[in-house]
């Protein structure tokens, strides 16, 4: 019986789970530390801006999926889901950096 596409992509992602677990690590780490580097010390943040908050809160979350050793950092939906918290704190971030682009005259 044939595997379908979804069982394929599981089998490879089982195989180097590890690789892909470590990249969104890096990447994680990169966002936060330039996060608090662009906004929380140039004192946006003190004036009432939160989509930086969204964007820490949601990197951690990616930050606390990855370290806490689970069965499921196997599993590539587990993996998808983080990936997309991911996303979503990137989006805040690219949404923080274009709020700042556009009043860093005010």
């Amino acid at each position: 019986m044939p595997a379908t596409r979804y069982e394929k992509l599981d089998i490879a992602f089982d195989a180097d789970h590890m690789n892909f677990w470590s990249n969104l690590s890096r990447v994680n780490n990169l966002l936060v530390i330039m996060n608090i580097s662009m906004f929380f010390l140039t004192g946006l943040v003190a004036r009432g801006y939160y989509f930086t908050f969204y964007s820490l809160i949601c990197l951690g979350v990616v930050a606390l999926g990855s370290l806490i050793p689970t069965t499921l950092i196997r599993k590539l939906w587990y993996y998808w889901m983080f990936l997309g918290v991911e996303l979503v704190g990137l989006y805040f971030l690219v949404a923080s950096v274009l709020y700042w682009v556009a009043n860093s005259g005010s």
